[in-house]
């Protein structure tokens, strides 16, 4: 896996991976030299808090060259012929034309709804999709048969086998994609999840004898209650003391991991993660709670010289999984925000790649990834007592 699979640029890597430096010679002019790598604590433990946990989106042109996928109002003007469009897009149908696709967002008397009951709407014209052969991303399924059959993408650097469906499905929405050069409403709105607190995360690694090279690295991924001290830009402070919670729907992961010219790797398993959504200020007191949920998940993260992590999490999530924010939000999603969430679940069954039903053959989840950066942090496990009794 190369430098930019691992959500960072390239020459940043370069450098968090000790290869190079730029630094001033004698005469002023820039030399390579090789960048200083964290050392190993003396006790083998290193903490984390996750200051950014987002999906990873390529810009350019060449990604989506059709546009976005069309909002539910501009779905409907699509459906119609080139004259009825027409009549309907002059202000003076506005309201008319409101009238007519939001009708398309409820069942017969308007007992169900496009968003918390999807499947219910069959049917639906399928979304525009990723089309470029790059992506972010790792390759989840190694190259075996249990995955469903898929085109895999490009890394930036050009490595092949990468997998990431959940991209290529929702990279050309504008809550993902935003304008070129903009981070989306997606990107935003979770980082302000993990600032407020709501999804806050936490990496503990036990074990760490060197950053060059660890066959056996103990690493606990979970989510902390606490929520983290930002500064008057909204940046994490470093070197905060947060708590994993022993409380339910609070997770705790347990990966086995492994160091290599500064690179952490930890074996695939099921990743859980809590989300809460609308709690605010009241934590765990009030708030619909969903999950992250990676199958065959792992973390691949890079130990940078100012002593941050930085790198991804990638595995398999359930297609349902993914459509958990604007289900909750109902007919809302739908008209409010345009989202028409029959029409994303249909099409993230499409292309889903992962998870084989047995059965059917079918697959029922798709790759995806998470780009992470992780600050120093001081973290409090729970005791030994606890975690045997988990």
């Amino acid at each position: 896996m190369r430098a930019e699979e691992l959500g960072v640029p390239r020459v940043a890597t370069l450098t968090a991976l000790g290869v190079i430096a730029l630094t001033l010679g004698p005469a002023g002019g820039a030399q390579q030299q090789p960048a200083p790598r964290p050392v190993a604590p003396p006790d083998g433990v290193m903490g984390f808090v996750v200051q950014q946990a987002i999906s990873p989106v390529l810009q350019g042109p060449d990604a989506c060259p059709a546009g976005l996928s069309p909002k539910m109002r501009e779905q409907y003007l699509l459906l119609q012929n080139e004259a009825e469009r027409a009549r309907l897009s002059l202000p003076v149908n506005e309201k008319e034309l409101t009238t007519r696709w939001q009708a398309r967002v409820f069942g017969p008397n308007n007992a169900t709804n496009v968003c918390s009951q999807p499947d219910m709407f069959p049917n639906r014209p399928e979304m525009r999709t990723v089309e470029s052969r790059r992506s972010y991303g790792m390759d989840v399924d190694g190259g075996t048969k249990d995955s469903c059959v898929h085109t895999e993408f490009v890394s930036p650097d050009g490595d092949p086998g990468i997998d990431n469906q959940e991209y290529r499905v929702m990279g050309c929405t504008k809550e993902w994609r935003g304008t070129d050069g903009i981070k989306g409403d997606m990107a935003v709105g979770m980082q302000q999840f993990h600032t407020s607190g709501e999804w806050t995360q936490v990496i503990l690694l036990k074990g760490v004898d060197s950053l060059e090279r660890d066959d056996a690295v103990e690493v606990v991924y979970a989510n902390t209650p606490d929520r983290p001290p930002i500064d008057a830009k909204g940046n994490f402070l470093r070197g905060a003391s947060f708590s994993v919670s022993d409380k339910p729907p609070r997770e705790r992961n347990v990966l086995k991991g492994r160091i290599e010219n500064g690179v952490l790797t930890t074996e695939p398993t099921e990743i859980k993660l809590t989300m809460t959504w609308g709690q605010g200020g009241a934590r765990d007191i009030r708030g619909n709670r969903t999950r992250y949920r990676y199958h065959q998940g792992r973390l691949r993260m890079i130990f940078q010289p100012d002593g941050t992590l930085s790198g991804l999490l990638g595995g398999y999530r359930p297609v349902e999984d993914i459509m958990q924010s604007p289900m909750l939000g109902g007919a809302g999603s739908a008209l409010v925000a345009g989202i028409d969430c029959a029409q994303v679940l249909q099409t993230l069954r499409k292309y889903a790649d992962g998870m084989k039903d047995k059965k059917t053959g079918k697959c029922t989840a798709v790759s995806g990834a998470l780009q992470i950066v992780a600050i120093p942090a001081w973290v409090n496990d729970i005791s030994p007592t606890q975690q045997a009794a988990r």
